[in-house]
This record gives structure tokens, C-alpha cells and sequence, in this order.
């Protein structure tokens, strides 16, 4: 049986940013193993799955066969690896291997769109004019992306692929032209582009598409489905086509939403402004790379709190929440008054998670239309918010007896301080006076800070109705108040204990949740008028309404 397995042999492909070069510390590594025909897509997540397991040096794995691409997520010697699966209709799989038209024939879709990622890189590879300076570009496009909050293809934005595919083409308009020069005429180009009407008029003019090379129907006839707006009337409400140079030939921006869509036009204008300002000698690029300061934009948030009993439970929770966030955004998008609800780009660990309960937050800027003839409009949000954590409770990776999920809308004064702007923060500080806090003051504030922790914890998980996780959260609370107070310790204990003490107290965040949860809950009445639109949240969990 051993000589046989070597014999019909696999092959490992790697694609994504590792495959096109421009990878960076701490990014993933996307990978394909192709195996013979034999060797089906139950075997590969039964005993690949336990392999892994056995390794000591993998951790938090995580295989998911039902996503639209079928994968299995793990850490390898801390290094986060995506490994996809692909079974073709070979009896062999040679050393030498490389994808091609070919060896689509016989397989299913998922299979089809596993092969697609290590086929685009290589086709994008061979399509750019000058790779060394192709990878130079797409490195300061994609770290400008990731600063400006909008490098996210779950929730809405675009992913690694999309960024690549716009920055190639690009780089084909200006073949002789030098990275800096790319990077400029980037944000020219897509500042002019005719993407999608944002009015939502009746018949707006189709967006038009961004493209490597002419769309192919392959030369096969192996009858896989291409995108054509013309062939496919639900393809005609694609807002920023970014076609893959490969048949099958797909739109790699399918979950692009029309307020995600609007600030990426921000983004484009406010980049090709910069740059402008650099080709003049009157900036340096620095200012293209300013963090987003996306927790001051907006005087209003829906929050989306992900709760679990185990670390793990929470991670696969945050991941199936993530991947459903951007249906809330489209129904809350179309809602009257509200112009752009805007996604952070990834979730916020909880101050107090870690302690009896594993939390984090999703966070949706809402910007809305205001009526001068109305102080505050009223939006009605819960029924958008009812049918999200209803799609969430019925999804199979849901538990619930040890899941939760927590929507409500917030104002900005109300954020976690974990996650309020840093700009604002150092404001506030400016303005206030008086001399510094004492020692003493400190060490209270330090203690009432840590129980602060503990207790938006016991809330978090009152408002999922988990018993377990009640439990836990309540031991951390009454394990906190069994100790003695920080500053009365420091004599009676010396300083080393009280540093023992310290670490235990304070091992969650520099800054607390508790008390703008502890706001939140206590202010449901308040959240009812302020903000009827939730009305006043809604949760999932066990025993939840």
C-alpha cells in the first residue's frame, strides 16, 4: 500500500501573497495539495485533519468543509497556514505538475475554485510587464490598504487578489514606468474609473471592468460558468468588476458592498491628492500610510459582540460571524437616513476576554442623513438585526450552549475605551488639568479598572444567558474581590508580591470595557429613545428571547 500511495504521488502549490512575492512577517501562507483521483474530500478533512493534530507544533486548527472553498486553517511553528484541497481526475500526480485548462475537466466546483487561487497568481506573474517592479507596488499598495482600514474581502472590502489584479493593470497601462510612478498613477487611474452609480438611479450605466486580458470561454468546452453580465442578469449588479485573467473567469470583488464601494472612493481620491502633493515636492509619502482614524469618523456604531466558553468555540464563532457581518451591512444600508455603514476591518478582542469568557467585537461606522427639522432621526434597526442573529443561530458551527452573540448600537462617547480614537484620547489628555495622580491614586484606579473586567465580563455573559460562562465569570469577579486593596497591599505584602498581584489584576488590556459595558447595560432604557433603531439589541444564546 506504501509503494502504491508514493507511486500515485501529490503536490503541494502555494499561491496568494507567498506565491506572487510580496508576503510579510506574520501573513499567511495560502496553500493547494493536489492528490489522484482516489483520494476523495472526506479523506482529506477525516485523516489530514487528525495528522495535524498529532503535530506538536500545530495549533488552533480548524478545518471548515463547507465553506464555498472548502479549508482547513492551522499554525504551524506560529506560522498561519490555509490549506485548500483539490482532487484530480489523474491516477498520478507527477513531481512536475503545473495547473491548466486541462485538468479541469471531471471535477466538481469546489475543487474548480480551489484550483483557481495558485492558477491567478501564476497568470498574473506572467501578464505584468516588470515583476520585481509589480511586487515593489502591490507591497505599497496592500500596507496602504491595511493602515487605511480597507483590506477585507469577508467583510466587504477587497482581498489580496483583488489588490493585485488592480495594481497589475496598472502596471500594464505603464509598463516603463518606475514603483514610485506606479503608485502615483495608481490612484489616478481609480480615482477616474467608472465603477458602479452610487445614486442607486433607476438604469444606472453598467460599471466597467477591470481586466488583465479579453475574457475567455476556454477552449474546451468544459461548459464552467464565466462571468457575463449580459448571460447573467444578477453579474449586472457587480459594483467594481475585478475579472480573474483565468477561465474560469470570475469576479474577485463579488462581496464588494455599495458603502464599502463609496469609501473606497474616498480612499482613491484622498491617495491621488497625495500623491499629487509628492510628484509637487510639497508631501512625502508618509502621509499616504496615516493610519484610519475609524473609531472618530461616526457619532454612532453597531457593535457585534462574538461570546464563547473556549478559546477555541470563540475563534471558529468569530470566523462564522465574520463571514456574515456583510449581510447585516446591506440590509442596514438601504434603510432610510442611514448613507454609509463602513466595517473596521477586523474584530477587537474584548478587554476582559480570557476571563471566564473568550469575546470580541465587529464594529459598523454609521454615518447618516440628517433632517435639519429633526433633532435625531429615529431608524428602525431591529428587524435587520433580528434576521442577522437569527442567519447566525441557524448556521451548523453554532452551539448554544457554549456561543452568544450581541448586537447593539452605540454612541461614540459610549465605545470601549480599548477602542476609542487614540487622537481624541491625547486630546482629552491635553485639555484636562491639574497635577499628576498619585502613587496611591494609581494603584486604585489599576484595581478598580481590573473588577471593571471582570464585571463587564458576568454582563457579557448575562446578556447571552450562558450558566456556564455566568459561572466562570463570577468565580474571576469573587477571585478579584478576595484580594486586598493595591495601595494598603504595598506595605503589608513588599513589592514583589505586590507585583504577583498586580499582573493578576490587570492582565487584560491597559485599558477597560467594563465600564462602557457596564454603561451600556444599565442604560437600556436610554438605549430605547437614543437609539430605538436597535431596539434597544438583540442576542443569540442559550435560553436568548
Amino acid at each position: 500500500a506504501g509503494e502504491v500511495a508514493a507511486a500515485a504521488g501529490a503536490k503541494i502549490f502555494t499561491f496568494g501573497s507567498y506565491r506572487l512575492g510580496v508576503h510579510a512577517s506574520g501573513a499567511d501562507i495560502d496553500t493547494l495539495l493536489v492528490v489522484p483521483e482516489h483520494i476523495h474530500r472526506n479523506h482529506f478533512f477525516e485523516h489530514m485533519t487528525a495528522l495535524l493534530r498529532e503535530q506538536p507544533d500545530v495549533r488552533e486548527l480548524d478545518p471548515v468543509p463547507t465553506a464555498y472553498v472548502p479549508i482547513i486553517k492551522f499554525e504551524l511553528d506560529g506560522i498561519p497556514i490555509d490549506l485548500l484541497f483539490a482532487r484530480l481526475a489523474m491516477t498520478v500526480i507527477p513531481d512536475d505538475l503545473q495547473i491548466e485548462e486541462r485538468h479541469l475537466k471531471g471535477i466538481d466546483e469546489p475543487t474548480v475554485r480551489s484550483l483557481n487561487g495558485t492558477r491567478v497568481a501564476s497568470a498574473i506573474l506572467s501578464l505584468v510587464p516588470n515583476v520585481p517592479n509589480f511586487r515593489t507596488t502591490l507591497r505599497c499598495i496592500k500596507l496602504w490598504a491595511k493602515k487605511r482600514g480597507i483590506y477585507s474581502n469577508a467583510l466587504g472590502f477587497l482581498g489580496g487578489v483583488a489588490w493585485a489584479l488592480l495594481t497589475a493593470r496598472v502596471c500594464q497601462l505603464y509598463p516603463n514606468a518606475c514603483p514610485a510612478t506606479l503608485l502615483a498613477r495608481f490612484f489616478r487611474v481609480y480615482s477616474n474609473w467608472k465603477f458602479a452609480d452610487l445614486s442607486r438611479a433607476p438604469n444606472p450605466p453598467p460599471p466597467v471592468p477591470i481586466l488583465l486580458c479579453p475574457i475567455t470561454e476556454g477552449t474546451l468546452n468544459l461548459g464552467l460558468k464565466v462571468w457575463n453580465p449580459k448571460k447573467y442578469p444578477r453579474e449586472r449588479f457587480d459594483l467594481m468588476p475585478v475579472i480573474t485573467p483565468c477561465y474560469p473567469c470570475m469576479n474577485s470583488t463579488f462581496n464588494l458592498t455599495y458603502s464599502n464601494l463609496r469609501v473606497l472612493k474616498e480612499e482613491f481620491e484622498r491617495g491621488l491628492e497625495i500623491a499629487t502633493n509628492v510628484e509637487d515636492g510639497e508631501a512625502d509619502w508618509h502621509a499616504l500610510f496615516e493610519p484610519d482614524d475609524f473609531f472618530a469618523k461616526y457619532t454612532r456604531y453597531v457593535l457585534i459582540e462574538a461570546n464563547a466558553l473556549t478559546e477555541d468555540d470563540h475563534r471558529r464563532w468569530e470566523g462564522t460571524i465574520e463571514s456574515k457581518v456583510r449581510h447585516l451591512m446591506k440590509k442596514l444600508e438601504v434603510l432610510p437616513h442611514i448613507v454609509v455603514v463602513h466595517p473596521y476591518p477586523k474584530p477587537v478582542l474584548s478587554a476582559y476576554s480570557g476571563h471566564g469568557v473568550w469575546s470580541s467585537s465587529f464594529y459598523l461606522g454609521i454615518s447618516e442623513r440628517y433632517d435639519p427639522n429633526v433633532a435625531e432621526p429615529t431608524v428602525h434597526f431591529g428587524p435587520a438585526v433580528r434576521e442577522f442573529t437569527s442567519m447566525l443561530t441557524e448556521q451548523t458551527a453554532y452551539n448554544e450552549d457554549a456561543m452568544g452573540v450581541h448586537v447593539v448600537l452605540v454612541r461614540r462617547s459610549d465605545l470601549p475605551a480599548h477602542v476609542r480614537s487614540r487622537r481624541r484620547r491625547r486630546e482629552k489628555r491635553k485639555r484636562e488639568e491639574g497635577a499628576p495622580a498619585s502613587a496611591d491614586t494609581l494603584e486604585a484606579m489599576r484595581a478598580k479598572r481590573a473588577k471593571a473586567q471582570a464585571d463587564a465580563a458576568i454582563a457579557a455573559a448575562a446578556r447571552a444567558q450562558h450558566t456556564g460562562l455566568l459561572s466562570r465569570a463570577q468565580e474571576a469577579l469573587a477571585n478579584l474581590e478576595s484580594q486586598p486593596p493595591l495601595a494598603a497591599a504595598q506595605d503589608e505584602l513588599g513589592t514583589e508580591r505586590l507585583e504577583v498581584w498586580r499582573g493578576q489584576a490587570a492582565s487584560a488590556h491597559a485599558e477597560s470595557l467594563g465600564e462602557a459595558t457596564a454603561a451600556n447595560s444599565g442604560r437600556a432604557g436610554d438605549q430605547s429613545s437614543t437609539a430605538a433603531a436597535a431596539e434597544p439589541g438583540a442576542s443569540a444564546g442559550a435560553g436568548a428571547a
